[in-house]
């Protein structure tokens, strides 16, 4: 996708943004795609995707990291520096500002009550910020919605992040939509092989194969 947009047009979008966006690292990304992808048209979908994607793969604060994504979209390691900048620098000064106010008159009724008025609106653009999200990220895959399901009910159940829940469905996804062709040529890949390839244009190869997979474990008996 050519540029549409220069850098400093940039830099001035995620500074405002660093500077204003409230809601945490969910209602950011969203703010992100509807101003960049949909709004403005600067980044394509394609090009949000693959950043959110490397984003939430790595551990670290995501919506700064899809910042810097962004940047280097089109302007390669200089982009990403200069808008990582420009969009953690902001904040990183306000929460100094606020830790000050906080520990100086902490003890104030009137500074509590901002803290808890503005912690509720925040938790209003979270939830329709996670809304926005899953429907994004999700869409109609039912591969998709089963992992999510089974993943934030093991993270409720147990409240932890267990990292290995994420690893297990990057490659349990892997397996059913891409898998490696190494396995498709494995005598044992039945047993992983996804449903979802039992297509009108492989039925016959899946018959001939359940064929002789039957007869070899009769010969095994």
């Amino acid at each position: 996708m050519p540029k549409r947009y220069s850098l400093l047009e940039l830099l001035r979008y995620f500074v405002k943004l660093g500077a204003t966006g409230f809601g945490g690292p969910v209602a950011l990304i969203g703010f992100m795609h509807r101003d960049l992808v949909e709004t403005k048209q600067w980044i394509s979908e394609e090009e949000y995707k693959e950043g959110l994607a490397l984003a939430q793969l790595a551990p670290g604060p995501l919506a700064a990291q899809l910042a810097i994504y962004l940047g280097y979209v089109h302007y390669g390691v200089w982009g990403a520096t200069v808008i990582g900048l420009g969009f953690v620098l902001p904040s990183f000064l306000m929460v100094v500002g606020l830790g000050y106010a906080y520990q100086r008159f902490g003890g104030l009724s009137w500074i509590q009550s901002v803290f808890y008025g503005i912690s509720a609106g925040v938790i209003g653009i979270i939830g329709f910020s996670s809304y926005k999200l899953v429907n994004k990220s999700l869409g109609k895959d039912k591969i998709l919605w089963a992992i999510f399901t089974i993943v934030s009910l093991t993270t409720i159940i147990t409240e932890s992040e267990n990292i290995l829940l994420f690893i297990g469905a990057g490659i349990l996804y892997w397996f059913v939509k891409a898998p490696p062709q190494f396995l498709k040529l494995n005598a044992f890949f039945p047993v992983f092989l996804p449903l979802t390839t039992l297509t009108s244009e492989n039925t016959l190869l899946w018959q001939i194969f359940l064929f002789f997979y039957k007869s070899r474990c009769v010969c095994l008996w």
